[in-house]
């Protein structure tokens, strides 16, 4: 009896194995020159396919912008809808968040510059296709914000960036800027301040809900003595730790670009009622490691908390639970500073 169930269990983790390895098909390892329509809305196939473009800006005082812009569409749950979310951290001692959420059919695109405003009536938009034309984001609620992206570095994406997870379904995965250095302005009232400081911004498309698709998902950016590195990690569910995405450390001379193999969770800390990580170590296909720790958080964000209290009752058990974001400081095992993000489903 007990023979049968070893042979059965071997015959369970080899099938699990199996169907690990057929899961996942990678985009090639190699840095790939991006095109103008890589930035654009792909409009892929898929009930529930989504895309953001997501910034992330360092200032010179210490305090940061996070923007994601986006695109949702929900299967007839709900009306399709575009998003802009806005994170102001440290900004003269505060923090302050904003999400906004409107109707798709209200998304005005224009070419020469391509330009991505979520409404006709609200200031909040993109503009410029980063190493083709100049590039900026505004954003105006309580605050108004103004970013430039000065001469970027060129971007890339892995391969050609895409990702295929099972029969049916894919992750895009682009790099528009893998470092630049920004300028500007933050407005509130009459009071404007002009700042400077450094920005990341990449870009994803998924054709379906990333509580479908994704166990959890890591980003990090940062600047080096000499350089830059950032990168973005995902962990597929059914994939035993297997995971997709890229990192980029630029030293001065050369980028390089490694393909993450394997992502664990070497410690993890309850934080109301939640098992967060408390570092992680990426292993790449090239044999090297990388190890963060996550050594300071700076916000947390439930992102159903920002739905009313009917949406989020239909949309929680339609997610398989409540998806939380984690923004703060690491550390990595060469004693280097870097900025994390990430994601799981509680």
């Amino acid at each position: 009896m007990k023979q049968s169930l070893i042979v059965i269990l071997c015959l369970f983790l080899f099938h699990q194995a199996l169907f690990a390895q057929s899961y996942i098909e990678k985009a090639h390892p190699e840095i790939t020159e991006l095109k103008q329509d890589d930035f654009k809305i792909h409009n892929k196939q898929g009930a529930y396919y989504n895309e953001q473009w997501a910034y992330h800006v360092i200032l010179d005082n210490d305090a940061q912008i996070y923007v994601t812009y986006a695109v949702h569409h929900f299967a007839g749950l709900r009306n399709s809808s575009s998003s802009g979310r806005l994170s102001l951290l440290n900004w003269k001692g505060e923090n302050y968040s904003s999400p906004r959420e409107y109707d798709l059919n209200n998304l005005i695109l224009q070419e020469n510059p391509y330009k991505m405003k979520l409404h006709p009536e609200r200031d909040i938009w993109i503009e410029g296709i980063p190493g083709f034309s100049e590039h900026h984001f505004h954003f105006k609620g309580k605050y108004e914000i103004h970013i430039n992206f000065d001469q970027p570095y060129p971007g890339f994406k892995p391969g050609n960036g895409v990702f295929k997870l099972g029969d049916e379904d894919e992750l895009g995965m682009f790099v528009h800027i893998p470092f630049s250095r920004v300028s500007g302005y933050i407005a509130e009232g009459q009071d404007t301040v002009k700042v400077s400081g450094i920005g990341f911004m990449d870009h994803i498309y998924q054709t379906n809900l990333a509580t479908r698709l994704l166990e959890s998902s890591y980003k990090f950016n940062g600047r080096t003595e000499n350089g830059f590195s950032g990168g973005s990690f995902m962990v597929p569910k059914h994939s035993a730790n297997e995971a997709i995405g890229y990192a980029y450390f630029y030293d001065g001379e050369t980028l390089t670009l490694k393909n993450p193999e394997k992502v664990t969770v070497n410690k993890r800390k309850e934080v109301s009622g939640t098992k967060t990580p408390l570092d992680i170590t990426v292993n790449y296909e090239d044999g090297s490691s990388d190890t963060f720790y996550f050594s300071e958080v700076e916000e947390k964000v439930a992102m159903l908390n920002e739905l009313s209290a009917f949406k989020k009752l239909i949309i929680k058990p339609f997610l398989g639970g409540e998806v939380l974001f984690y923004r703060g400081r690491a550390q990595t095992n060469t004693k280097e500073e870097v900025y994390f993000n990430l994601s799981l489903v509680d």
